[in-house]
């Protein structure tokens, strides 16, 4: 039966989500709940100091970029972590793609897949990112346009929900999307579980501030972040999760070069 009545709270406007809302929200409704997560306090004064000696030869690099590079070589020292699992079928990449989210106009950020990112050095990386985060959102802007234009052809929740679960299941799909590995990067909150999308893992990450460590015993300052890993259980277990967050922290804090 049909109600008109208005709820106290929510006398306000009313507003119908266009097409390409729709797609978004149903495309969340699909994916999966991360099966675990794990989360690391890492040290990122030699990251402040990488980024500060970038800068200073002109190259705009950010914590982001940092991360990015982080996690590819952590990938590329452990192969047998990198990998996604679809239906009954494992997939191992040959080579490290790694989706960057880059903040967008829906509740879903567009990705920029940054291709063989193990092979690029951290200003490699900040050029590029900074280079093609406008085009991407511009071509962002333009699909979802397109989508609602003619989004509107499937209007059953039900199924655009079962193309998208079918699209999930296309290898292909999945890597165009989001990579081989995700990054996720949230500076306004300390710490960031993101949702798991297209891959077999990805890592989020809080702001980049000072907070106050114990170091041998005693109180200290330190410029620091929490990096959270949510992985999808098919995948990885928490020991191997536990392996690439660690090996992720040992490159933020002691491996980054300091002149490139």
């Amino acid at each position: 039966m049909r109600s008109d009545r208005k709820v106290s709270g929510w006398d306000g406007s009313q507003q119908t989500l266009d097409a390409a809302e729709r797609w978004m929200t149903d495309g969340l409704r699909v994916a999966d709940a991360p099966g675990f997560l794990i989360s690391e306090l890492v040290d990122m004064s030699r990251a402040a100091t990488a980024i500060k000696q970038l800068r200073e030869c002109g190259i705009k690099a950010t914590y982001t970029h940092v991360f990015v590079h982080a996690v590819a070589v952590a990938l590329a020292r452990n192969p047998q972590l990198h990998q996604l699992v679809i239906g009954d079928k494992r997939y191992v990449p040959n080579r490290v793609d790694i989706g960057l989210s880059v903040s967008g106009s829906t509740v879903v950020a567009p990705v920029m897949v940054i291709e063989q990112a193990d092979s690029k050095s951290l200003g490699e990386i900040a050029r590029e990112v900074t280079e093609r985060a406008p085009l991407l959102r511009a071509e962002n802007e333009r699909m979802l346009t397109g989508i609602r234009h003619y989004g509107w052809l499937v209007p059953f929740g039900w199924l655009r929900r079962w193309i998208i679960h079918r699209l999930m299941k296309n290898i292909a799909f999945r890597h165009k999307s989001a990579g081989t590995f995700q990054v996720t990067c949230l500076k306004n909150v300390d710490q960031f579980a993101p949702l798991l999308l297209a891959t077999g893992a990805i890592l989020g990450t809080g702001r980049v501030c000072e907070r106050v460590v114990v170091v041998d015993g005693r109180p200290e300052v330190q410029l620091t972040v929490i990096i959270t890993c949510c992985g999808d259980h098919k995948v990885w277990d928490g020991m191997r999760s536990a392996l690439f967050i660690g090996v992720v922290k040992t490159i933020l804090e002691t491996e980054l070069l300091l002149a490139e």
